[in-house]
């Protein structure tokens, strides 16, 4: 019996000590907190979750004129789910697309054919590397999209949404780091016309005394981009905030705040249409100043 009984306890020993040497390690993200609630709508359009594009658009082509030999271009390809205007699959390809580097987005819908999550992947044939992310839309429990996460093994994005109470976005705090980097936002106030089709202003602040208006002038035709956001650090071939805005923005004013001079930067875009009125190309009015970008649509 006291055999036994010292069998027992050695076994017991030995099991508590091997207990204390495995070390627990969490390493899911931690997400910032603002540390105050943003206001929510009285009623829910959720346009920034639709993933809707004009399904005539199948790729786009932009090209930067500068100094260098050759154009830097970026490009980006276009796929939809069956009969509908909401995208299945974005592939971005950056610079040198057809020799280098490409990311494909791939959506996926809820119950609501609101976005759930974009999966990308990043790959690097140059360089031989893969770079993974997930964009998570979280709602509340009455369907409203709150925020938009982007998880990785390296980094951390948080999008944060407040509203008018007409549902439109009001603005989007933004957070990109890597883990155990401190935690800054920057944020965008949007500012709307009277009838609130198009963005007017924005105001964008952050740390370090960052703060810039951009003021935005528009012409009368549809704006394809419309309802088409992925989160605020992807590409996506805009000017302005275009997701939000119901025309085309033909003139943009951009201001530094915190500039003594108060100089403003004025910048102008001419918008080409084919005769049934389809968007075909854009680019900035003065073809001299650097850099000039076209973007051509279907190219």
């Amino acid at each position: 019996m006291n055999r036994f009984l010292i069998i027992l306890l050695t076994l017991i020993f030995f099991s508590c000590g091997s207990d204390d040497d495995i070390e627990v390690v969490d390493n899911s993200p931690v997400h910032g907190e603002l540390g105050f609630e943003l206001d929510v709508p009285e009623i829910i359009l959720n346009e920034l979750a639709k993933g809707k594009l004009d399904r005539n658009i199948n790729s786009i082509l932009s090209q930067m004129f500068d100094n260098f030999p050759e154009p830097a271009e970026r490009y980006w390809e276009f796929e939809y789910m069956d009969n509908s205007d909401q995208v299945s699959q974005m592939t971005f390809y950056l610079p040198h697309y057809a020799e280098c580097e490409k990311e494909k987005y791939k959506f996926y819908y809820n119950q609501e054919n609101l976005i759930k999550s974009i999966v990308s992947k990043r790959v690097n044939l140059c360089n031989q590397f893969e770079v993974d992310k997930v964009y998570t839309f979280n709602y509340n429990e009455n369907g409203l999209l709150k925020s938009i996460y982007m998880d990785n093994d390296f980094s951390v994005e948080e999008n944060y949404f407040g509203y008018y109470p007409n549902g439109k976005v009001k603005e989007i705090y933004n957070g990109y780091r890597g883990y155990g980097e401190e935690i800054e936002f920057y944020v965008q106030k949007f500012y709307y016309d009277a009838t609130f089709s198009n963005i007017v202003m924005v105001d964008h602040a952050g740390p370090r005394d960052y703060h810039y208006t951009y003021q935005y002038f528009y012409d009368t035709n549809e704006n394809p981009y419309k309802d088409f956001f992925a989160a605020v650090s992807v590409s996506l071939p805009m000017i302005g905030p275009a997701y939000l805005s119901k025309n085309n923005v033909v003139k943009m004013i951009k201001k530094n705040e915190n500039n003594i001079y108060g100089e403003e930067f004025t910048f102008e875009y001419l918008f080409n249409y084919s005769n049934n009125g389809t968007l075909e190309s854009y680019s900035d009015m003065d073809q001299n100043t650097f850099p000039y970008h076209l973007y051509s649509i279907n190219p």
